[in-house]
């Protein structure tokens, strides 16, 4: 968590626009299913990762980025859509959670591992390119700010796999 936290950080040197900082992001989340995917083997310690890492990035997203672009017919309809994609998305995370076979909580982490490349796409695509037309590039860096300050409030709290237990007194 200190490594996230340091890194998020960083992020905000050379004042970023919140499309660098999602990018960034996308990246990060895109690498960590690929350690899962390519061993063909379920992880805890990295699906941990990649369940935190989705859970503040899409309430961030959601709180802060959607919400300014939702009402403006430009980007309403791909609003509307990320919103149902970030809910499917929370879905296959709860059934992850509530699986007990590795191998079906490998299944689920491919699913939502190609579910997640498909919203990183058009999110980066379409959605980006129309809010380039609602957002100054003030609302921009502004939005950037409060999503990496937000996220640092939140990641404290966010719940680690499995800490070692104390020794016996």
């Amino acid at each position: 968590m200190q490594e996230e936290m340091s890194k998020t950080k960083e992020m905000m040197r050379g004042n970023p626009t919140i499309y660098d900082i999602l990018k960034q992001e996308h990246n990060d989340v895109k690498k960590l299913f690929k350690q899962i995917v390519d061993e063909q083997r379920y992880q805890d310690s990295i699906y941990m990762k990649i369940k935190n890492a989705l859970t503040l990035h899409m309430a961030g997203e959601e709180k802060l980025f959607y919400s300014r672009l939702e009402n403006n017919a430009e980007t309403r309809q791909l609003v509307l859509e990320a919103y149902e994609e970030h809910d499917v998305g929370k879905k296959v995370i709860n059934d992850i959670d509530s699986s007990s076979s590795d191998d079906v909580k490998l299944a689920k982490v491919k699913v939502l591992s190609e579910a997640i490349k498909e919203h990183i796409n058009e999110e980066e695509g379409d959605l980006f390119k129309k809010a380039k037309k609602v957002l100054s590039s003030e609302d921009e860096h502004e939005i950037a700010r409060q999503f990496v300050n937000e996220k640092m409030q939140k990641m404290p709290n966010m719940s680690m796999p499995n800490p070692p237990s104390p020794p016996p007194m």
